[in-house]
């Protein structure tokens, strides 16, 4: 058997690695990162390849939470910035409103469709339909539900915002780019 902290170990974990990632076979690929990493904590490429399987399993905050820790380690790496951004970008679209499903239309429906959608979910979402002596929480909550229905046409009707929304990005980096 080889030393665990030889080159030699860590190179070979990591590309069994790498192979148990692309056949999807995440948790393998993650036992084998964390020998690699156990030994030799500056194995960079290692950390990239468990990043990806928490992905692959959809583990986007776990893995958002170890870049933030090797990037205070290692601010430099430009891997590990690369990592960060995409692990913050699917943490954010992981939380983000699904407005196809709440305006209740397909993901390639026109304008004219999302429009109309809007209406008849408008009637039936706005706060003024909540049954009289209603509680101050139930009309906030009504009150966000219309809004977000409202930010849904705003994004979805207009064209670059709705690019932006089905690339995966959430309303708030629509905002900052537009």
């Amino acid at each position: 058997p080889l030393p665990t902290k030889s080159k030699l170990y860590a190179n070979l974990r990591t590309q069994r690695a790498e192979a148990y990632l692309r056949l999807k076979q995440y948790s393998d690929a993650m036992k084998d990162c964390a020998l690699v990493v156990y030994a030799q904590e500056d194995c960079i490429p290692a950390w990239l390849i468990r990043f990806q399987a928490h992905h692959g399993l959809g583990e986007h905050s776990a893995a958002l939470e170890q870049v933030k820790d090797l990037l205070q380690k290692w601010p430099q790496d430009h891997q590990l910035r690369q990592a960060y951004e995409r692990a913050d970008f699917l943490v954010r679209k992981e939380k983000r409103v699904d407005f196809y499903n709440l305006l209740d239309v397909s993901p390639i429906a026109s304008e004219m469709e999302i429009k109309k959608a809007y209406k008849r979910k408008a009637l039936e979402l706005h706060p003024d339909k909540l049954p009289p002596g209603s509680s101050a929480d139930e009309q906030l909550k009504a009150q966000k539900r219309f809004q977000m229905l409202g930010d849904g046409l705003e994004i979805l009707t207009d064209d670059f915002q709705r690019k932006l929304y089905d690339e995966g990005h959430d309303p708030e980096a629509i905002r900052e780019r537009v």
